[in-house]
């Protein structure tokens, strides 16, 4: 299925208003999408974003990856000394 983006515009008070007339069953699933995409810490975007990354990149080795992180941190440290 194919999955399209828009991007609405109303006053969050007519969204609780909306969110108001929700049944109890829909109010949950409401709750599920939203905790999906819950802010989280850095740490757990990281973590998310090498586990994604883990999967497009299976034909390199742990060891590689390793290596170009610790090179990566090491620039961007580097940087914030300037």
């Amino acid at each position: 299925m194919a999955t399209k983006t828009i991007k609405l515009e109303i006053p969050f008070q007519k969204l609780l208003n909306v969110v108001d007339q929700l049944t109890p069953e829909e109010r949950i699933v409401l709750k599920k999408k939203l905790e999906k995409e819950k802010a989280t810490t850095w740490q757990e975007r990281f973590g998310k974003a090498l586990r994604y990354l883990g999967k497009k990149n299976v034909r390199f080795s742990e060891q590689e990856v390793a290596e170009d992180v610790k090179r990566a941190i090491a620039e961007v440290r580097s940087l914030e000394k300037d």
